[in-house]
Order: C-alpha cells, then structure tokens, then sequence
C-alpha cells in the first residue's frame, strides 16, 4: 500500500519552475507554510533539488568498504516517524549530516551503486532503499517506504524529472500549484512535469479549489484520476 503523494510546487504562469533569473523573488515563505499545512510524514525530491537546497554538493568520502556490502535496503532510523528522501539513482550526493530540523534522511539508490557509497551512507547514518537496476520503480519504492518506515503521507516537491516519473507511474494523488504572476519561456527550463522518454498519456486532473493570494499568487488545488 503506497503513501497518500501530493505533489508542492511553485511556478511561473507557464510551468516552468527554475527560480533562477525570475522577475521576482519565489516567496520560500508561501510554499513553507503550504509544506507544514499539509502534514506529511515526509518529503521527497531528487538529486539536484536536494544538492542545491539542502548542502549535499562536492565529493563524498571514499575508499570505507571493507568488503562486499549486500543489495539490501537498509534503514538506521527506521522509527524516525518524519522522512526527508532524496532520489540519487547513482550515488552522487555528498551527505553532511542523517537529518533535517528533525527529519531522517533517506536515500533512493539505483541497484549499480558502489561498495564505498553504501558504507559512506552507513557512517553517516543516512538510510537507503534500492529502486531498480536502469531506472527507478517507483511503485516499488512507495510500497517499500509506507510498508517499512510507516509512511502515510508523502509531499513530492521537485524537480519536474522527479515529478513527472512519479505522476508518469500514475501515483501521484494530489496537486497543490502556486503560480506566480510572471512568464518564464526559457524553452530548456524544468517545467511541473517533465515525463521522458515513456510517457504514458495525460491524466485528468479535477479543480478542489483556486485562491487568489498576495501579490498576485494563485493557490490552485488538483485531485489526480489516473484511472
């Protein structure tokens, strides 16, 4: 059984959703206070969402392993009750620390990842579930994360390659958008959902409710059909 999945985002007014260069400032505020609201268990983005945003850049520690490490998911705080996870198919990310104002860090890796990487996340104290060998199944991975961490509620939050595999898989339940009043119109830039190269068709979204806020922002609210 997978978590509840509403997916958080902010956008220019043609979906595009790199804040860099904008006209105006993207509030952090809004969307923090849209974050707390919405009481998830936890928080799910990918890699350079969480590289950029959360201090997880430069080059990780190698040469830890000892020996061979198993495929198996492993889990160093599985009772944390509160998820920050962040989707590094290759084992990239740098991690600092085990958590955030509280949450637990865990990462979704790809079955190909190395030794070094797995013992460098097991001394930083940084949990780990195996997606798939090429790509990631997210069906798996939500199956895995509500059965083994308990986890009931999940807010996806970025970026579009992240957003779109999960509504792609048809899992995404809910869609809470502000969009702020300003164009984007870079035709390379990341939109809400970025769905390649196997998109399996639209979905049909149904309005629950739109509210004008300050400055402009519209606070639009989806229920996802994906049957």
């Amino acid at each position: 059984m997978k978590p509840h999945i509403l997916c958080l985002m902010m956008t220019s007014i043609d979906g595009r959703v790199l804040t860099q260069d904008w006209a105006i400032d993207a509030p952090s505020d809004i969307f923090e206070s849209a974050h707390e609201e919405l009481k998830g268990d936890a928080w799910l983005v990918g890699r350079v969402t969480m590289e950029e945003d959360f201090d997880a850049g430069g080059e990780w520690e190698r040469g830890l392993a000892t020996g061979p490490i198993e495929r198996t998911n492993w889990y160093a705080q599985p009772k944390a009750g509160k998820f920050a996870i962040a989707v590094d198919r290759t084992g990239k990310l740098n991690w600092k620390r085990d958590h955030i104002d509280g949450e637990h860090f865990v990462a979704i890796l790809g079955d190909e990842v190395s030794d070094d990487y797995l013992a460098f996340l097991r001394k930083r104290g940084v949990s780990y579930i195996f997606g798939g060998k090429d790509e990631i199944d997210f069906s798996k991975v939500m199956d895995t994360l509500a059965r083994d961490l308990g986890i009931q509620r999940l807010l996806l939050e970025g970026g579009g390659g992240v957003n779109g595999s999960v509504l792609n898989a048809g899992l995404v339940d809910e869609i809470v958008q502000f969009v702020l009043p300003l164009t984007d119109g870079r035709p390379d830039a990341p939109s809400l959902f970025d769905i390649r190269p196997d998109w399996r068709g639209s979905r049909k979204l149904q309005l629950l409710s739109c509210e004008a806020g300050q400055d402009g922002i519209v606070k639009l609210h989806y229920r996802v059909h994906n049957d």
